[in-house]
Formats: C-alpha cells, sequence, structure tokens
C-alpha cells in the first residue's frame, strides 16, 4: 500500500488470487532486504497442523507478488536468520521428538550443516552481528535461566553477555544494523539491561525510558537515517500510546493512542510479589487492588493464566481492570510450570498438573488472606484454558478455600486431549503431551475434575466456544454431565461459532456480564 494507506492489496495468500484458495500457504516477513525496495524475504509455510513440511525463504515482488524461492529449511518446524546480505544462514527447528536442530552454511549455494554437536538444552537464534561472522543467540545448557550469548561461527566458540538468575530475558534490543544493545527483563516490574552504556541507541532507550517513567518502552520504526523514531510505551495502567520522536532535537509528538476509551488515572496500579514456597521455590506474582482502596480483607479473585506453560507480566490486563473496577482485589501467580523462569521451573510443572500446580496457586491464595488483603469467605478463582482447568481443579482441591469457580474454555478430562482437541494432530504433539502431563492414565484421571466432582462445593460457571479446536466442546459438556449427576449449583453460557476464548466484540460483553453477575452473586462487594 501507499504511506497513506491508499492503493493498499494482498500479493501473498489465497486471497491475492481473487479469493480462490490456490493453495494454504502462510507468508512472514523475515527481512525488507536494505537496499532493495522491490523485494522481501519472507518465510513460506504450508499450514499444516502436522508441521511435516519444510519451511522456504521466498524473495518476494511487493507489486507484482511474484515470487523466486531462495532455499528451504532442513528440518520442518524451523526459523531462519538471514545475515546482512540478504542471505539465509541459520536455522533452529524442532524435530518429531521434540528436540532443537540447529544449522549453519556459509554462505550462499552452500549446503546445510549441523550447528556443533548435539544439543539438549534451548538455543533461539536472535540475528547475525554487523560483520556476518557471529550470531547472537539466547541459550540455556541445564535448565536454568536463558543467557545471551555471542557465537563465532567459524570458531563456534561462545562468549556469555549477559545472564539473570531469576528469569528468561523477554526480548532481546537490537538496532537496524543487527547491533544488539540491551535485553528486556520482567523479573518484577520491566527493566533493561544494556550491554555497552556508550551505545548511541543504548543511551537514547535509557533515556526514553527514564523521560517515560519506568513503563515499558519500545522502538517500533526509524527512518533510514536515524533521526526520528516511533515509541510505543505501555504500563500496568496504559494499554499503549505511540509517539513520534526527534533523536536530534529529542522531543515527542503524541500520534495516538491503542485504546482510545481507556483512561489511565482511571486505571488501578499493579504492584508485585514474591512467595518461597515449602519446597524452595521463589514464584513471582501480581497484585491488582481495586482503585482507592488500601486492600483490607477484599473480595478477592484468584486468575490463573493459562497454558500452563506461558507468564503473566506486569502490564495493562484488560480483564484484570474490568475486576479491579468492579471491586475485587485480582491476584496472577507465575507458578511452577509457567515459562520465562527457565527450563527447569517450567519442568518442575510437569506431570504435576493437578498437583503441585494448583498448590502454588492455593498457596498464593492463604498468602493474600495471611497478609489481610483477601477476605477468606469471599474468595473465587477464575481462569481461561489452563486457567480454566486450575479453577476448577483448585476449587476441587481445597473446597473450603474458593466459594466460587470460573470456568472459561477450560479442558477439564486430560485422558481426552489424546482424542480430541488440535494439540495431537501437531506432528510432535504426542510427545509434548507425553512430556508434559506423562503416561500414566490413572494419573491423569486423578488430576482430572471431570472425575472428581463430587468433592465440589463451590458454583460453578462454565464459558465455552461451541467450535473451540484447542478445548473442545466435549470437556464442558462432560463437566456439567457430572455435576448434573449430583445436581450441584452450575451456571452455563456457551455461544456458536467461538472458539478458543471469544472475538467478536458482543460475546465478550455479554461473558464479562455473566462473569460479574456471577461473581456480584457469590462473593459480591
Amino acid at each position: 500500500m501507499n504511506y497513506d494507506g491508499r492503493k493498499g492489496r494482498m500479493i501473498f495468500g489465497y486471497r491475492s488470487k481473487g479469493g480462490i484458495v490456490l493453495s494454504g500457504d502462510a507468508g512472514f516477513l523475515i527481512d525488507t532486504l536494505q537496499g532493495d525496495d522491490k523485494h522481501v524475504l519472507i518465510r513460506k509455510q504450508l499450514l499444516s497442523r502436522k508441521s511435516d513440511v519444510l519451511p522456504k525463504v521466498v524473495k518476494l515482488n511487493i507489486y507484482s507478488g511474484k515470487e523466486k524461492k531462495i532455499r528451504s529449511a532442513p528440518v520442518p518446524y524451523s526459523q531462519f536468520l538471514i545475515d546482512n546480505h540478504g542471505q539465509p544462514r541459520f536455522v533452529a527447528g524442532i524435530d518429531k521428538n521434540y528436540k532443537t536442530k540447529l544449522y549453519y552454511s556459509e554462505g550462499k549455494g552452500d549446503k546445510w550443516q549441523a550447528f556443533g554437536n548435539e544439543f539438549d538444552g534451548e538455543f533461539t537464534p536472535v540475528t547475525f552481528s554487523q560483520d556476518n561472522q557471529s550470531i547472537y543467540a539466547l541459550k540455556s545448557k541445564n535448565g536454568e535461566t536463558k543467557g545471551l550469548y555471542k557465537y563465532n561461527l567459524e570458531t563456534k566458540k561462545e562468549t556469555l553477555l549477559y545472564q539473570s538468575d531469576m528469569v528468561d530475558p523477554t526480548y532481546v534490543i537490537k538496532s537496524n544494523l543487527n547491533s544488539v544493545y540491551g535485553l528486556r527483563l520482567d523479573e518484577d516490574y520491566p527493566s533493561y539491561f544494556y550491554l555497552d552504556n556508550n551505545n548511541k541507541e543504548a543511551k537514547l532507550h535509557k533515556a526514553l525510558y527514564s523521560a517515560f517513567k519506568g513503563a515499558n518502552v519500545a522502538i517500533t520504526s526509524d527512518t533510514a537515517d536515524g533521526k526520528q523514531i516511533v515509541v510505543k510505551v505501555n504500563s500496568d495502567i496504559n494499554p499503549g500510546a505511540f509517539y513520534l520522536f526527534n533523536t536530534e532535537t529529542m522531543r515527542a509528538k503524541h500520534l495516538f493512542n491503542s485504546a482510545e476509551w481507556i483512561k489511565p488515572q482511571e486505571m488501578s496500579q499493579v504492584e508485585p510479589f514474591r512467595m518461597k514456597t515449602p519446597d524452595g521455590l521463589i514464584l513471582n506474582g501480581y497484585l491488582t487492588l481495586p482503585k482507592n482502596n488500601k486492600g483490607e480483607k477484599l473480595p478477592t479473585v484468584i486468575l490463573p493464566h493459562g497454558g500452563p506453560h506461558a507468564r503473566d507480566y506486569w502490564r495493562y490486563d484488560p480483564q484484570v481492570q474490568m475486576l479491579a473496577n468492579a471491586g475485587y482485589a485480582v491476584v496472577q501467580v507465575n507458578f511452577r510450570g509457567s515459562t520465562g523462569y527457565g527450563k527447569a521451573f517450567m519442568e518442575a510443572g510437569y506431570k504435576h498438573w493437578g498437583s503441585k500446580i494448583q498448590d502454588d496457586i492455593v498457596f498464593a491464595t492463604k498468602y493474600v488472606v495471611q497478609q489481610g488483603v483477601a477476605d477468606k469467605d469471599k474468595i473465587c478463582i477464575f481462569g481461561t484454558s489452563f486457567g480454566g482447568y486450575s479453577a476448577l481443579q483448585s476449587a476441587i482441591q481445597t473446597p473450603e478455600l474458593f466459594k466460587c469457580a470460573i470456568g472459561y474454555a477450560g479442558v477439564y478430562d486430560l485422558p481426552m486431549l489424546y482424542e480430541e482437541g488440535d494439540i495431537t494432530s501437531i506432528k510432535w504433539g504426542d510427545a509434548f503431551l507425553n512430556k508434559t502431563l506423562g503416561t500414566d492414565a490413572e494419573q491423569q484421571r486423578i488430576q482430572s475434575p471431570v472425575y472428581h466432582v463430587d468433592k465440589l462445593k463451590a458454583p460453578v460457571l462454565i464459558i465455552h466456544g461451541e467450535d473451540d479446536q484447542r478445548a473442545p466442546l466435549k470437556h464442558a459438556e462432560k463437566l456439567k454431565e457430572g455435576l448434573d449427576k449430583l445436581d450441584h449449583q452450575y451456571e452455563w453460557l456457551v455461544i456458536d461459532k467461538e472458539g478458543h476464548g471469544f472475538y467478536d466484540e458482543a460475546n465478550i460483553l455479554k461473558a464479562n456480564k455473566k462473569i460479574l453477575s456471577f461473581l456480584s452473586k457469590h462473593i459480591g462487594v
């Protein structure tokens, strides 16, 4: 499209062919080819849940949509690194056994070679160095947090540049010249580590971070001469504001907000906290209190995240703000099994979805009661996807603790994950489930809410999309069947043409009203 948004047309994908489905390919921009205004490089991947096809690097003409194949990957489900001459020269992929495979080539026309010896740890390539002789990568050998390394491709020598004791880097900050100059870290509040404080870009980023008083700062784009940049600023109370910044005058001009209707001054601040579990793990969490409330024995919503292999951050969360705005304290905890704290921390949740992970969630709940924040008689647990599973499982394990439970797009029958849904349709889906759930079917049943509804005391709200591929409706229907047999109190909201979570605005509003009504009935302010 033109710079002003006019004359736009689709140049890749089936819609570029007039709506006729000729192929099921997806395209991902991987390089803009500096100096070439007519072409970009994309990673072309056949849309297949089996992920058994090799991605390709394709040179795409941005005016005509014509393609030219440059290179195929040597391993399925892989990502390319492009060097500073526009050549794909490094690949990291996952094989059928869910193992990371690494390859590199010397240059154009050279064959892929295995990079180093067999690699058992985690390795995420980031970018080539400015001289094309090295790459930057995030690496962890034995389950510890990932460190930022620089690798010489010829000598295979590695140099550790930085590593946090608590968290993996959230992302690497680099300039247009592939010069890595910093890292974003999310231990509690977001922070930034600069590899070289004398670096021009590092100085600029540091000044912006200071000027915006600790909010998240990301440079989203810049002019070729670097004189003007677009900066995105967001925080716990600000979903995002964009500024045009002049690097010579050091002045910023506000462009627009990503959600104009959200007024930051009306939002509730999010405060991090840490706990140490009885078995010695440090857990990071976030507490959000209703605005202008000192936090004394409040009705409280425990909000476990999905995944389980994901994590919560200090950031604006519309669900959290909705609950806080309605007068509830909101507790989020990055339980064992969460990502971002090293592979060992994540794997501590493997095979313990319904046991140790839930113990951490319950531990956080009791913590806020002990701190005097939560009213022990007014606590509800609410989550989406794995969070929905946790809501039911925790309420079953500690029936006296929770006065209500809300499962949204949840999985409630762990053995069913092997039979229904899209996880096993992915090539390494079975291996993933075996690794994270374990292969003991009886243990899976023990940790599945549908088999233990007789232990449940809390009233339940079940919300689900009829077309959910990840957690098929059968999970909710089986839970409903068990509740019906016991004449257990529950409410039900299932909406057609919605998937794993609702996306239609009217349906989101309907679900939110149902949630707030249910909470008001059982732990109301």
